[in-house]
């Protein structure tokens, strides 16, 4: 005979496993899974750059070579100058450089700078000896320009509102060119009679070891486009004039000779060292290039 409750629990167990299996058939299928957003590559990749601006030299001392002392006794004569300067300079560069990640670039850029003069005041006391009271006073005035080529590096500091600072250092060799040169002066003898001098310098390019440290900041004007800002201060060397061509110095109009001179001689400056304010552009060749995302794996839940 039949067990009736066996049957009936059997049954129901029967339905229940039935209706479970359905019910998993109906489940909304998984969730799909966003790919994550791409990875950028640092910001890499070639660029040209031009910039204009200012140069604000600093005061810079200078001397005759030769010196007017020598075959004077030591005491017996001084040489002073007084209110030497070189004025402000245009300047203009164009380089190309390479953006080696989003902290580090570097380039090489040659630059012109011109429309700076030299000028000076030197003098002469005799005190001593057979030409005591003797008295020399020059103005001299002269044009500057200098042809620059630098390597330069930077790091970039990071970015905020756009605006991204940096610092940088660069080295190159800077041609300093001096034209144009005048002396316009006074021969005091020692009796007190005094008659008009000077003359003129031929001109000079002298070569000459370059270092600059920099700051500024720099902002996207698109996407390959930087407008950039900054200050440098660069020590770029020395100048030379060429040999002078003196008048006769007895008050007498004549010929310029380089022996109305002493055997003629030059304008040297000691260092020259400028600060400069820029404003440029740099425009980049590729910017940015987007590397595919990486793989994820595949996770559902249910």
């Amino acid at each position: 005979m039949v067990d009736l409750r066996a049957f009936a629990l059997t049954t129901v167990a029967v339905v229940a496993l039935t209706s479970a299996a359905s019910a998993a058939d109906l489940l909304p299928p998984p969730p799909v899974m966003e790919p994550p957003p791409p990875i950028a590559v640092d910001a890499g990749g070639w660029y040209l750059r031009g910039d204009v601006g200012v140069g604000f030299n600093n005061t810079a001392s200078a001397t005759t070579t030769p010196s007017p002392l020598n075959g004077f006794a030591a005491g017996q004569a001084n040489d002073n100058w007084y209110n030497s300067a070189v004025s402000e300079a245009a300047l203009f560069d164009l380089g190309v450089g390479y953006q080696v990640n989003r902290w580090f670039r570097a380039d090489v850029t040659g630059e012109l700078r011109g429309g700076s003069e030299f000028s000076g005041l030197e003098v002469l006391n005799v005190t001593g000896g057979a030409n005591a009271g003797y008295q020399a006073a020059d103005f001299y005035r002269g044009h500057l320009s200098t042809v620059l080529g630098m390597v330069n590096g930077y790091v970039d500091l990071g970015t905020w509102s756009g605006i991204t600072p940096y610092v940088g250092a660069g080295v190159g060799v800077a041609f300093n060119n001096f034209y144009g040169g005048s002396d316009n002066g006074v021969i005091t003898q020692p009796g007190g009679a005094s008659s008009p001098s000077g003359g003129v310098f031929g001109a000079s390019t002298k070569a000459n070891f370059a270092w600059a440290l920099m700051t500024g900041f720099d902002m996207d004007i698109t996407h390959n486009l930087k407008l950039e800002v900054g200050y440098r201060y660069l020590n770029y060397g020395k100048f030379q004039s060429g040999s002078s061509q003196c008048l006769s110095g007895n008050g007498n109009v004549g010929a310029f000779a380089n022996a109305n001179c002493g055997g003629g001689f030059a304008i040297a400056s000691k260092t020259l060292s400028s600060n400069d304010v820029r404003v440029g552009l740099r425009y980049y060749f590729d910017n940015e290039a987007p590397l595919p995302p990486p793989e994820q794996p595949l996770v559902r839940r249910y």
